[in-house]
């Protein structure tokens, strides 16, 4: 009867905390805390780490994850992986922030996509920002299918970006896109070889 009035004031203080969107209790509720209280059920059929994900408590999830890294394998509730309810969420990047920082691999595969892929199901601008980010954290951008995803959906910019941030250009049918956004990524791609050629 204990135990159970003492884990219910603890989940308390935790959905306090998430919902709080601030840091301050952290560390006094995080002393009570094990992986597996994050990652059950607390609140319907939600953990933790998914809840933080639906209100955008990027910061707490970061500290959740940096206290107990086994939580990025862990299974939820929603039988779906943190990085698949991040590129869901209404704001994934400083989402995708948080989990790059507290240790995710950038050159993970869900379903066998890598994340750089995943990251084109976004609107452009966004894309290009989580493309960058991954980037950043060492993600390999060398994969043909982003420059053929790019050229199929006739993305200028996005084209633009993938060439400079060194995306290979890998075509099975070129009569498959547009003759002169092909020109213009060949020429991107040739650019920036020699920008690093001379750089």
């Amino acid at each position: 009867m204990l135990n159970a009035l003492k884990q219910k004031r603890k989940i308390k203080r935790l959905l306090s905390l998430i919902k709080s969107n601030e840091l301050e209790q952290w560390p006094r509720v995080s002393r009570e805390l094990s992986a597996a209280d994050l990652s059950a059920p607390i609140e319907g059929n939600s953990s933790a780490l998914e809840l933080c994900i639906e209100v955008g408590h990027h910061k707490l999830l970061h500290e959740c994850l940096h206290k107990f890294p086994q939580l990025f394998d862990a299974p939820l509730p929603s039988n779906r992986t943190l990085v698949e309810l991040v590129f869901a969420s209404e704001d994934p990047l400083p989402l995708l922030n948080a989990l790059l920082s507290a240790g995710l691999d950038p050159n993970q595969e869900i379903n066998s996509v890598p994340l750089v892929e995943l990251a084109l199901e976004q609107p452009p601008e966004l894309a290009m920002l989580l493309i960058n980010r991954l980037a950043q954290h060492k993600a390999s951008l060398d994969r043909p299918a982003l420059m053929q995803r790019a050229l199929a959906r006739a993305d200028r910019p996005l084209v633009k970006f993938l060439a400079d941030s060194g995306a290979s250009l890998e075509l099975e049918d070129e009569t498959l896109y547009d003759a002169e956004l092909l020109a213009f990524a060949k020429r991107s791609v040739e650019d920036k070889k020699i920008r690093d050629l001379w750089g």
